[in-house]
């Protein structure tokens, strides 16, 4: 086994040691799924850039490691959201239920208490090393962790596509707004007032009414303000090239869910739209790839409408890490 395939088996077993639900923005199976997509996409960055694509590798594969322990955001008596000395929101300690080497040694290091980024920087430096990898790489790959939210203009270039990468895939492009879908429904539930109806009732009898606000209103404005709030942070300009094409290829896909949406008499003919209402459908405990991968198999082999093959076939390629 590789020791990329090791560290893939580790994060499956560690992950699953923490209770399921939600936690700030994410959920338990949404951080797997990430860290694969962003292994992916900085891979590719890291070409393009002519960095060390093994030190990228490890860093992806083991960025958000201890991204678990992050709990909710803690807040001052106002309720507003307290931050550390970066700038960088800071959360509740959220132990695991459940334990393993990794959290063994977490607790050995002392790193309770630090945000995700530190913690799992000396966590996977100190795993590298006692795995046989070199010194030197170990310290490159927790440098290049520990630079992911927030790199120094000074950062090596391994640590800009490991930052783009992370940026892009949870702010911009397609698996971005499959997890825009999640959550949105996530506070849409937490939020509903007293007798109103259940978004699954909503869905039932009355999809038009969540949709068509949500496709034609909500995603614009939210795409737009992505390229307005993440395009001038990238570092790369293999980052900033990628950003730009999926916000524009987002664009024309979401032109023709709101065409589709015209169309749309609830029933089920694997529009774009059915699409949509597939993720909204599925959404306890969701697993973004496993979800895509019904659809692509599933749908794809046996006829889909033309936008839908090219909204599912540009979903794989942007969680491959792909343009």
């Amino acid at each position: 086994m590789s020791l990329s395939a090791h560290i893939e088996a580790l994060l499956r077993e560690t992950y699953a040691l923490w209770e399921p639900g939600w936690v700030t923005f994410n959920w338990r199976n949404y951080t797997y799924d990430h860290v694969q997509r962003v292994r992916g996409l900085a891979l590719s960055l890291c070409r393009a850039e002519g960095g060390d694509e093994r030190i990228v590798e490890w860093a992806a594969l083991l960025h958000d490691l201890t991204k678990p322990y992050d709990g909710e955001y803690l807040t001052d008596a106002e309720g507003k959201r307290l931050v550390d000395a970066h700038g960088f929101w800071r959360n509740a300690l959220r132990p695991p239920v459940g334990r393993n080497f990794v959290t063994d040694l977490y607790d050995r290091l002392g790193l309770a208490g630090l945000l995700h980024n530190e913690s799992g920087a000396a966590l996977a430096e100190a795993l590298l090393t006692m795995w046989g990898v070199d010194g030197e790489t170990a310290k490159r790959v927790a440098q290049t962790i520990r630079d992911h939210l927030l790199p120094p203009p000074e950062a090596p270039i391994e640590s800009a596509c490991l930052y783009d990468a992370d940026t892009i895939d949870a702010n911009i492009g397609l698996p971005a707004l499959v997890r825009n879908i999640y959550i949105n429904l996530h506070f849409y539930d937490a939020r509903r007032q007293p007798g109103a109806p259940t978004l699954d009732e909503v869905l039932q009898d009355a999809p038009l009414d969540f949709l068509r606000p949500y496709i034609t209103e909500n995603l614009p404005r939210w795409n737009a303000g992505k390229r307005r709030d993440f395009v001038p942070k990238l570092r790369t300009e293999t980052g900033r090239q990628v950003a730009e094409a999926r916000l524009a290829r987002l664009e024309v896909i979401l032109m023709e869910l709101a065409q589709d949406l015209e169309h749309f008499d609830g029933g089920a003919d694997h529009s774009p739209v059915d699409v949509m209402l597939h993720y909204m459908r599925h959404r306890e405990e969701p697993s973004i790839a496993e979800e895509t991968a019904y659809l692509t198999q599933g749908w794809l082999a046996n006829g889909v409408p033309e936008a839908t093959r090219r909204l599912l076939t540009a979903l794989q390629c942007e969680m491959r890490g792909e343009w």
